[in-house]
């Protein structure tokens, strides 16, 4: 099953609630650096299901403006109709300010 098409749109529509609720710490001139995991699963309608922080960033306003982009993004389109799974599991990284040779 390809879920090219299904995820674009799911990671579009969470990167831009994350950067509306982004902190004034994370925007220049302070550009505090932070990275942190969530883990969720949208169900076959589209709802949210056991969203986990996975990884702190060790800073609530970094991990709130993640965790809000998620929850602002609901509902998510259905699953599509080939898929025959009850949900589908994702866990999104967010990164703050880092360069991309200091990604892992």
């Amino acid at each position: 099953m390809d879920f090219g098409p299904y995820l674009a749109r799911i990671i579009h529509d969470v990167k831009q609630n994350w950067y509306l609720l982004m902190p004034e710490v994370a925007r220049p001139p302070i550009m505090k650096k932070g990275k942190l995991t969530i883990e969720f699963a949208i169900t076959k309608n589209g709802d949210i299901g056991g969203m986990k922080l996975i990884f702190s960033s060790g800073d609530v306003a970094l991990d709130r403006a993640a965790w809000g982009s998620i929850t602002n993004s609901h509902p998510f389109p259905p699953l599509p109709g080939d898929f025959k799974g009850s949900y589908l599991g994702l866990r999104f990284r967010y990164y703050y300010n880092f360069q991309d040779n200091e990604l892992d």
